[in-house]
């Protein structure tokens, strides 16, 4: 793989009238890289991915693919494949037709088409499905063709708007792990868009996370989940819980009259409101020995989530609970019941320090 990214975002604007979706975002994609485009709707992403797609002109700013300056290039003359939210297959053709649609224009004579058309429905897992229609497929069924249909002619770039957001959970999770493995197997550059979190965990090697049309962080999935680097983020990838606090001291901070220590932060002086953050999965139950962060507690409320229980905790002198996740083998040794007072610890190397307050 070259040091050279296969696409490059550069300064993008996009005005819809006097609307800015899109705020100078820039972006490099490596070939063969798994990219996702997360925000809540109405962030950027759609349109991002539809620039990308040459289905809109950005208002400035430059699109390369494979070194080549593409921004106004028409989208027949682009060489990528899209799979939509909503299939957007031929209702009156069959699935072999829908499949070998974009090969039409690309003079393959008719045994080379029926060819790639048997090869791409073995890939999706549907081979023997060349004569059915849509309306005979599943939900599953039909993004496994239209996906087949995007890979056609073999794109530098895939392009996923949402693509499993119309599918129960069941299938949709069965689907992701297939379309990861497919595109790991072939190796084509691709760019997907989703709100899910979960699906961009789970399936990306790089996330970027956007937020009224400015891309507030870029990462691993790990990155973007461990290290959040800002409060957005930290919300709305997994759960979290915010405290407000001042800056006391280097690494120490006062929260309702506690004070707590933290990892020190470079661009907070001692006055400063701040905010605590923390999974959690990483507040952890006090039983003994000294250290530091402690907190006293009481159980408002406990749900039990299979594999762990979730507590709603009220922290002394705070007014907003947090959340804190324990395993079931935790449970059956702590014996947490509602209503029951309890010591929990903040440990401050789990704790992330942001700016303004909570």
């Amino acid at each position: 793989m070259s040091n050279q990214a296969y696409l490059e975002l550069n300064n993008i604007d996009q005005m819809f009238g006097s609307f800015q979706a899109l705020k100078d975002v820039s972006l490099n994609v490596s070939e063969g890289e798994f990219v996702c485009f997360l925000g809540p709707s109405g962030c950027g992403k759609t349109s991002l991915l539809r620039i990308i797609a040459g289905l809109d002109t950005p208002t400035s700013g430059a699109i390369l693919q494979a070194g080549k300056d593409i921004t106004h290039t028409p989208i027949n003359h682009r060489d990528f494949g899209i799979v939509f939210q909503s299939y957007a297959l031929f209702p009156n053709l069959t699935v072999a037709d829908n499949i070998a649609y974009g090969l039409v224009s690309k003079k393959l004579s008719v045994n080379d088409r029926r060819a790639r058309v048997t090869e791409l429905l073995a890939t999706v897992g549907l081979s023997g499905s060349e004569g059915r229609y849509p309306a005979q497929l599943s939900g599953g069924q039909q993004q496994r063709v239209a996906l087949a249909r995007a890979l056609a002619t073999s794109p530098g770039l895939l392009l996923l708007d949402e693509p499993l957001s119309a599918l129960d959970a069941r299938v949709r999770s069965h689907l992701r792990q297939e379309i990861k493995q497919l595109q790991e197997k072939l190796g084509v550059t691709t760019i997907m868009v989703t709100h899910d979190q979960e699906e961009a965990l789970t399936m990306a090697d790089q996330i970027v996370v956007m937020n009224q049309g400015v891309i507030e962080q870029i990462g691993s999935p790990q990155d973007i989940y461990a290290q959040p680097s800002t409060p957005f983020v930290a919300e709305f990838v997994g759960e979290m819980n915010f405290l407000s606090a001042k800056v006391s001291g280097t690494g120490q901070m006062q929260s309702a009259g506690l004070t707590l220590r933290c990892t020190p932060s470079s661009h907070l002086t001692i006055g400063d409101c701040a905010q605590l953050a923390i999974r959690p999965e990483d507040v952890r139950f006090h039983t003994e020995g000294k250290q530091d962060n402690l907190l006293n507690a009481k159980v408002l409320h406990l749900e039990f989530l299979g594999s762990r229980m979730r507590s709603l905790l009220k922290l002394e002198n705070h007014e907003r609970p947090i959340l804190a996740d324990i395993s079931m083998n935790e449970m059956s040794r702590l014996s947490l019941v509602q209503g029951q007072n309890v010591v929990c610890q903040l440990p401050h190397d789990r704790l992330h320090v942001f700016g303004g307050e909570a």
